[in-house]
């Protein structure tokens, strides 16, 4: 299966309420999985949020914001060092996060693609970069598409966004 990256976006509401109880706030998320799906409140990067992060950022970890806050941005809703908790990225950190994606157009973000650098930095999953050529490319710049119309429609409604890796 491996490590996948996902997000919900939630309006400032059920933020606040998801916020009280951060023990609920996976279940609360799953729950409603299916509703926020069908309504594009949900993104799932699969096994690209690495790459993607490593673009946008030329860095395995590090980062500068807002580039920094697309993949590994917000808190953690959780104080457990030992749980994988989401992490809450604020309404103003999205707004952030889809301006500096508007300006980097997919075909953009594709250029910058370098397969040898993903494999050299050992960017998860690293197998794929150097075996699969164009396929993988292909693969993380479809998923880019899919974070950044993610991002500008969670800024255009005022959301925040709840991420996961896992």
């Amino acid at each position: 299966m491996g490590m996948t990256w996902s997000a919900t976006a939630v309006d400032a509401e059920r933020t606040a309420a998801l916020l009280r109880a951060p023990g609920q706030i996976v279940e609360a998320l799953y729950a409603d999985y299916d509703a926020d799906e069908a309504t594009g409140r949900v993104a799932y990067l699969d096994k690209a949020w690495h790459a993607i992060h490593f673009v946008l950022n030329q860095s395995a970890w590090e980062g500068v914001p807002p580039w920094n806050w697309v993949i590994f941005g917000g808190e953690p809703v959780s104080d457990d060092p030992d749980e994988d908790a989401p992490r809450h990225v604020p309404a103003d950190h999205v707004r952030q996060i889809a301006a500096a994606l508007a300006t980097l157009p997919a075909d953009e973000f594709g250029r910058r693609y370098d397969a040898q650098a993903l494999a050299d930095a050992d960017i998860y999953p690293d197998v794929i970069w150097l075996r699969d050529g164009d396929e993988a490319k292909d693969y993380v710049v479809s998923y880019y598409t899919v974070l950044t119309a993610f991002y500008a429609d969670a800024a255009a409604r005022g959301d925040s966004v709840f991420t996961s890796i896992g």
